[in-house]
């Protein structure tokens, strides 16, 4: 299986800006609003945890996913509204074994969608925007995804992702149990062909008022210079 540190892009000082949406690193700040999506019981229904009952456990699990980025195993960005800095979502990514002989850079990725932005196409945004960056910013070759085969509206945003179905699966829940899952993907050679239109994503350095609240300079900004910390 092909190696690779997270800590090669965990500390670019870099930010994915579309029209509504910027795309930056996970920070301690955003246990707060993580925490709030969570006391909606629809959020939990299908993720591979149960309902947190305390800020405390939510910044537990921000503090365990910050350290596994900080040892180079894991990848985690948060998407934030471009006007208003308020959390949209949490994307991560991780490396998984690929098949066997199969010499590839396999990842899979998740994303965690506050209630308030579950209408309006944001969910297939903000992964496709996170994809674009794991493909531009990373070596790897295939991009994994898997959803509760009930999560309808998982299964919409891999249809509008145009994923490729590869089959049924199998989850682990945190308290062991088995969950009948659907796993879909996104190959390196195919994903510029098949996944919706690049909304204007500006690549730039993020501003240190990006970095901190998830703000993002004017549009006019964005477009004719390089933010600089």
């Amino acid at each position: 299986m092909k190696k690779f540190d997270w800590r090669e892009v965990a500390d670019l000082e870099k930010s994915y800006y579309s029209e509504r949406v910027v795309l930056r690193p996970l920070m301690e700040c955003d246990v707060y609003p993580l925490f709030i999506a969570t006391t909606d019981p629809a959020f939990n229904r299908y993720l591979l945890w149960d309902a947190p009952s305390s800020l405390s456990q939510v910044s537990e699990r921000i503090k365990t996913i910050l350290d596994e980025r900080r040892k180079g195993q894991m990848g985690a960005w948060v998407a934030a509204d471009i006007t208003t800095g308020a959390f949209v979502a949490l994307f991560r990514a991780f490396v998984v074994e690929p098949p066997t002989g199969v010499d590839e850079l396999h990842f899979e990725t998740g994303i965690w969608l506050h209630p308030s932005f579950w209408h309006g196409g944001l969910s297939v945004e903000v992964t496709a925007m996170s994809y674009d960056f794991l493909f531009d910013e990373t070596p790897v070759d295939v991009l994994y995804a898997a959803t509760h085969r009930e999560n309808m509206p998982g299964l919409g945003l891999f249809r509008g992702l145009n994923l490729e179905f590869v089959g049924n699966s199998v989850a682990e829940h945190e308290n062991g149990t088995q969950v009948p899952a659907y796993l879909y993907q996104a190959r390196r050679r195919l994903w510029r062909r098949s996944c919706v239109a690049r909304d204007s994503y500006e690549e730039i350095a993020a501003t240190k008022e990006a970095c901190i609240n998830g703000f993002s300079q004017a549009r006019s900004f964005i477009r004719d210079k390089k933010a600089v910390v």
